[in-house]
């Protein structure tokens, strides 16, 4: 991005929706350069803008959610070449360069590799490498992408502010003549006004639906082939395009995967890696027609969500068959099996989160016991004896303190040991998935609102403790379940003294944790005739640690195009197109030590960035 572009995004930014000659007061630009800068924002999908059809006036507003995405590249990059292939994310990856293209110009622009014979292009061959070498492959990955919502259309409602839109349609279903009295009830306008604003959302899905009806190419991932996807095709799975349709791909639609991914990493660490490509198992299944990860504000807040659940019989089709489901399950006895707690059915969601079997609010981890038992499957999947030996995936990273018995469980068919780790997932304090009919060998779904209420508690939780030690997050746990709570009366429930309780209090409000309310018993505001109730509030303080986030990602980005700078000889020369490649050839020995210093400082500042940028995901996106 060049130094005009940045300025004219600062500026709207900082002073909001602005039109060109506000801009060329803001940022000091010539016309000529305002409107390139204009174009090339626009092209990136960083700017809403919309012309007023009275005044013929442009308004431009920056669009922030678009802005922060850029951070996420390469995280929606190495999602999409592990579920869908190398094709998939080169196209993904050409989008992110031009921010929206026309098919017509995609398929000029990859068609020009396809092998040719005689002078004419031979549409039926294998891609080798995996990459998009023809006009039918691009049309059979865009149909595929299409159908899963990673890439939308766009139309010219597509850069206006989904805000404003709501406004008008209100305005508009609202409005009434002069001397008219309002002859719609209030459920009705609101239903008018739900129905329009959802056909103005769902505009850039419409391709989408007529690839559904045509058929063709589902939208299933590939299966995968050691750890990658498959990348063959057929000329018969390339569905008819319109050269004219405008593509771009879909934020919201990727928010989902990513919000998977960093689910299956929580569990992989708590439950073991064998778990966790479970759970990725059922993700995958029951947000295939998730089309954003929270409720938009403006519409279904007011609508009930429908909830998705998936069979065993499901899951264990689309797990891949190069995971060994015997390890990641502890061994018992059949007689210290609560079977009917194990197969215990919880149609309903929670209202609190936790069930009371969680009552000893234990710490999260893997539960001591695994819940182990026979089911009647079929004998004609591989079966195996699960030995007493060390396994290669151990829970937790940490020695166990509980023993399993020496006895080796009997045989039991695939099915059977994968539907064990579903319920270890079901009953973990976090409670991953929940069993919630018996259809199919069993139905499990996933309440994603309750599940990711849990896991902001966990990282905000750890934050606290690592900020102010764990009598400063035993505090915050008190106050969390019993909100306001006396001076006098907290000491005693933190089984803490007076005085280790008022200099932490002090020093968690000062960093705004938990703040104090002033109740006085009479008119004097005496303070010892005035009651101190301390509490903690969460909003606030999530709030507050995302700000300190943002302000941490930009130290970085800062502290990179510091080091950059330092050493911006080395790398002007390494950027030669003679030089890429063979930097060791031709460079100086010091150089190059200079050179591989500032990749390992390079790769530590952006591997923090993405670190913190989960965080942001789950504290505000997911």
């Amino acid at each position: 991005m060049t130094v005009a572009n940045k300025r004219i995004l600062i500026a709207l930014l900082t002073k909001g929706r602005s039109t060109i000659s506000q801009l060329a007061q803001h940022t000091t630009l010539t016309p000529r350069h305002l409107r390139n800068g204009l174009a090339v924002l626009i092209q990136q999908n960083l700017l809403f803008h919309h012309t007023d059809p009275d005044n013929k006036v442009t308004n431009y507003q920056a669009n922030p959610d678009a802005c922060y995405n850029l951070v996420r590249s390469g995280k929606i990059l190495e999602i999409i070449d592990r579920q869908y292939g190398n094709a998939e994310r080169e196209l993904i990856q050409t989008l992110m360069l031009l921010g929206h293209a026309r098919i017509g110009d995609l398929s000029q622009a990859f068609g020009s590799r396809a092998p040719k014979i005689n002078g004419h292009t031979n549409g039926d061959h294998e891609s080798h490498n995996g990459l998009i070498e023809s006009e039918s492959h691009l049309n059979s990955v865009l149909g595929r992408l299409l159908r899963a919502e990673i890439i939308e259309t766009v139309r010219p409602d597509s850069f206006r502010n989904p805000t404003d839109v709501h406004r008008e349609i209100c305005d508009e279903v609202l409005k009434t003549g002069p001397g008219e009295k309002a002859t719609k009830n209030k459920g009705e306008a609101q239903r008018q006004i739900f129905e329009r604003y959802r056909t103005f959302r769902d505009q850039g899905l419409t391709l989408k639906r007529q690839l559904d009806r045509a058929g063709g190419m589902g939208p299933k991932r590939r299966k995968l082939e050691n750890g990658r996807a498959q990348n063959g095709y057929t000329e018969e799975d390339a569905p008819h395009l319109n050269p004219n349709i405008i593509v771009r791909l879909n934020h919201e639609r990727c928010s989902v995967e990513l919000r998977n991914e960093v689910l299956v990493g929580f569990v992989s660490n708590l439950l073991g890696e064998v778990t966790g490509e479970i759970y990725r198992a059922v993700l995958d299944l029951v947000t295939s027609d998730f089309s954003r990860c929270r409720p938009d504000p403006l519409l279904d807040d007011e609508m009930p969500v429908p909830q998705t659940s998936v069979t065993t019989q499901e899951i264990f089709e689309h797990l891949d068959t190069s995971i060994n489901v015997q390890f990641g399950i502890g061994n018992t006895s059949k007689e210290k099996i609560d079977l009917e707690s194990a197969e215990k059915i919880r149609e309903s969601p929670p209202d609190d989160g936790y069930d009371s079997d969680d009552s000893d609010a234990a710490p999260p981890g893997r539960r001591p016991v695994s819940v182990t038992f026979d089911v009647d499957e079929d004998d004609d999947e591989d079966e195996a004896d699960v030995g007493n030996g060390e396994l290669p995936h151990e829970n937790g990273g940490r020695e166990t303190k509980v023993k399993f018995e020496g006895t080796a469980a009997p045989k039991e068919s695939r099915i059977g040991q994968m539907r064990q780790h579903l319920l270890l997932l079901a009953e973990s304090q976090h409670r991953f998935i929940r069993h919630c009919g018996t259809h199919g060998r069993g139905q499990w779904t996933v309440d994603f609102t309750q599940l990711m209420e849990r896991l902001r508690e966990t990282e905000l939780d750890a934050m606290i403790e690592q900020s102010h030690g764990r009598h400063g997050l035993r505090l915050t746990r008190i106050l969390r379940e019993k909100g306001k709570l006396d001076e006098k009366m907290l000491h005693s429930a933190a089984l803490m003294k007076k005085s280790d309780v008022q200099g932490k209090m002090l020093a968690m409000q000062m960093a705004g944790v938990v703040d104090v309310q002033e109740v006085p018993k009479d008119n004097l505001r005496l303070a010892n005739r005035t009651l101190f109730f301390w509490y903690f509030d969460k909003e606030r303080t999530e709030k507050q640690v995302l700000d300190d986030i943002y302000k941490a990602m930009l130290r970085c980005l800062q502290t990179l195009r510091v080091e950059q700078h330092k050493e911006r000889n080395i790398l002007s020369f390494v950027e030669r197109k003679d030089v890429q490649g063979k930097e060791e050839e031709v460079m100086t020995t010091e150089h190059y030590n200079k050179y591989n210093a500032h990749l390992r400082v390079q790769d530590k500042l952006l591997g923090q960035v993405m670190r913190l940028d989960d965080l942001v995901g789950v504290m505000r996106d997911y």
